[in-house]
């Protein structure tokens, strides 16, 4: 129903927007909407006196269950430019795209170009008693380090827009950038020498400030901030608390003094605050609070953690490796036979994206999330891994057209049954073998499939081995695995669906 609601707001909109003949100041004054605190601030420090910045989601109002009404989407059309964080953050900004005049409204999206971790449901409370879940984690702005990119990208897209006003926005910005600079030196020197790198947290909003500056974030579940948690819940709480000799669990600011109390009386732990920043009141502003002010702030909370020595801190669930499929766990009885359509389709080699440093991030986050090499040896070990001079692959249920520069190799297979590895971890993999019935297939005679699946279904993506010696030969491969992805993806596209998985 709210989609329903939403296509009609838009539709009306675009009727009043016919009507008023645009509401644009007649100077040169940019008018400038965004949608919830962070993002005014960015963009209000790049845009300084060339424009006027206006935030749509006063303070207040829960971010994530935010439905523009007529007048908002209104607001956005007789703007000049309209500055949004990201998709999973603020859900609804694509209809609304849609429904606006793009030709008119230059429209900023934040984290351009940025690759984002995987989202998971956070147990974050709200008028209707559940939480909210994002495909991707949107809070790269409570890391100091990730907000410097933001400024950066609001910065080169309304210099793209707007080029006569290129020296003041970028003079704004480095003089802002220059701010977040030694705000992240600040965040790097404290938490770098921390005891305890584990901090508990019931708003898990802060895994890009735990993978930048070297801590980690442990969540909590089943306790909301203005709700007492139950008898039986405590009794967890209680147990898991000392377990860990946890001395302090983060809310937000709104967390209730009835809340805290009961917490320090039953379990002995204290509350304090981390502040996600999503919003800031009028009045806090007026005071001179800002997001450099509320991320020091922030930053003291953590000291409290983190300036005392501390064990590693386990979720509830014990953070174990799930024993899936994808990881390698299985039954032989689980393996079933595949046929070349669960390939069929247009295929991209990934190797020119990390020659080209598209995958850059992705090795960063590997670094920074998995440990025992850093970026540039990840990289070196995926070159490795994904070397090939094939740089398309066009599959049907039958072919098999491999693509080298201008030249195409193009030959029928069969399908010749799996093999299943063992790994030195211990866990497996399968490849599923097959082989042209073509004398003159040479060096593509065969061919083996790797896609983390174990019976038939459609693949997203694969690493694939081929040769003409034999298929004995391809199974000791284990270092180079050209790997392909659906030609329409770009090489961002892939980065992030790497990091989903």
């Amino acid at each position: 129903m709210k989609k329903l609601v939403r296509f009609g707001l838009g539709l009306s909109v675009l009727l009043l927007a016919a009507c008023s003949q645009g509401t644009s100041s007649q100077d040169d004054t940019v008018d400038i909407v965004t949608t919830f605190y962070p993002v005014y601030e960015f963009t209000k420090q790049v845009v300084g006196d060339e424009g006027n910045v206006n935030l749509l989601i006063e303070a207040g109002t829960e971010v994530h269950d935010f439905e523009p009404s007529a007048k908002d989407i209104a607001t956005i059309q007789e703007a000049d430019v309209f500055v949004y964080e990201n998709e999973n953050m603020e859900t609804w900004v694509p209809e609304v795209v849609e429904s606006v005049d793009t030709d008119k409204v230059h429209v900023v999206k934040a984290t351009e170009g940025m690759l984002l971790l995987p989202g998971s449901e956070e147990d974050h409370d709200h008028a209707e008693g559940e939480g909210h879940e994002h495909a991707y984690d949107p809070h790269v702005w409570l890391s100091p380090e990730r907000a410097i990119t933001l400024v950066e990208n609001i910065r080169d897209s309304l210099v793209a827009k707007y080029p006569e006003k290129k020296d003041a926005f970028e003079e704004n910005a480095a003089a802002y950038i220059e701010k977040l600079d030694t705000l992240d030196m600040k965040y790097s020197e404290t938490l770098s020498a921390a005891k305890q790198k584990y901090f508990v947290t019931q708003h898990t909003a802060f895994a890009y400030l735990a993978l930048d500056y070297g801590l980690k974030q442990v969540s909590i579940t089943g306790v909301a901030a203005d709700e007492d948690p139950t008898p039986s819940r405590l009794a967890e709480l209680a147990e898991y608390i000392n377990k860990y000799g946890i001395k302090y669990i983060y809310f937000e600011e709104n967390a209730s003094k009835s809340v805290a109390e009961t917490l320090a009386k039953e379990t002995g732990v204290q509350l304090d605050v981390l502040n996600p920043l999503e919003s800031l009141t009028q009045e806090a502003m007026d005071k001179g609070e800002n997001y450099i002010s509320v991320m020091e702030a922030n930053l003291a909370a953590l000291e409290k953690t983190t300036s005392q020595a501390g064990s590693e801190i386990l979720p509830e669930d014990g953070g174990e490796t799930a024993q899936t499929v994808y990881n390698g766990y299985f039954e032989d009885s689980a393996v079933k036979d595949r046929t070349l359509s669960d390939y069929a389709g247009n295929w991209q080699s990934v190797y020119p994206y990390l020659v080209d440093g598209t995958l850059d991030q992705v090795w960063d986050y590997k670094a920074k999330l998995k440990g025992g090499m850093t970026a540039e040896e990840y990289k070196s070990y995926y070159d490795t891994g994904y070397k090939t001079d094939v740089d398309h692959i066009n599959i049907t249920d039958k072919t098999m057209e491999f693509v080298v520069g201008d030249k195409s190799y193009k030959y029928t297979y069969k399908y010749v049954g799996y093999k299943i590895l063992t790994y030195k971890k211990g866990n497996r993999g399968v490849r599923f073998l097959f082989e042209a019935t073509d004398a003159d297939a040479g060096d593509y005679k065969y061919v083996q499939f790797s896609d983390h699946n174990i019976a038939p279904v459609k693949t997203g993506h694969f690493h694939i081995y081929f040769g003409g010696e034999s298929q004995e030969k391809l199974l000791e491969e284990l270092e180079n695995w050209p790997t392909y992805y659906p030609d329409g993806l770009t090489g961002l596209e892939i980065g992030q669906e790497m990091l989903a998985h």
